[in-house]
């Protein structure tokens, strides 16, 4: 298995009780399988507020005002204060803002701006991204209809996007323009099942003129 991430990924850090908009209102927190088990299993006085605060029905943690249950005054978590920090959260507790894009062979991991702490890690980074790769021995089984041919021209578009919107000899607007321009381009030969045009495409917005059209 491949993995890819951001250069910046491992530098976030969640700010806890001090962020802005807390990640534990306003959406419904689901509990995955694995969990559930784990918190219906789960006993003493902690284990009591799981099987009260949990709608065992829907898989989710209730709420209160738009607030997870288990969220308390000081906008600190009391399930990772009581029960034992990380080990004790669901998967999606456990892994917001991360971002998980699967593909075959290839798990693609992101930071979501959705969560204040890494809109401003993402947003203040000066450096142009960069990707970070790595690569262990697990293997799974092959994706169904998986189309590896649109899988690596998508990939090829996108590394040319980035290239363009990261060249700042040009205004923002120009590259923003331009990025959207090939992305209209590529679409229109995806849906006219013209994909082999695509090379050619990728040439044309990577020559230098095409910063004069």
């Amino acid at each position: 298995m491949q993995y890819t991430v951001p250069h910046y990924y491992k530098e976030f850090t969640c700010i806890a009780g001090e962020c802005p908009d807390t990640c534990c209102a306003g959406w419904q927190i689901q509990i995955d399988p694995f969990s559930l088990k784990k918190y219906r299993k789960a006993k003493g006085p902690l284990g009591n507020r799981l099987k009260n605060e949990i709608n065992w029905k829907e898989g989710c943690f209730r709420q209160y005002a738009g607030r997870c249950a288990f969220l308390n005054e000081n906008d600190l978590c009391d399930l990772y204060l009581e029960g034992g920090g990380q080990r004790a959260f669901c998967r999606t507790c456990r892994t917001y803002p991360r971002h998980i894009e699967e593909f075959e062979g290839l798990r693609e991991i992101s930071l979501s701006l959705s969560c204040p702490a890494a809109a401003d890690l993402i947003l203040n980074c000066r450096e142009p991204v960069r990707f970070l790769h790595a690569e262990d021995e697990k293997e799974e089984e092959p994706y169904e209809d998986f189309d590896f041919f649109l899988f690596t021209k998508l990939e090829d578009a996108r590394s040319l996007i980035l290239r363009i919107l990261q060249d700042r000899a040009h205004p923002f607007r120009i590259r923003a323009a331009a990025a959207l321009a090939l992305s209209h381009d590529l679409q229109q030969r995806i849906d006219k099942n013209a994909l082999c045009e695509a090379d050619s495409l990728f040439d044309r917005y990577s020559s230098p003129g095409m910063w004069t059209w």
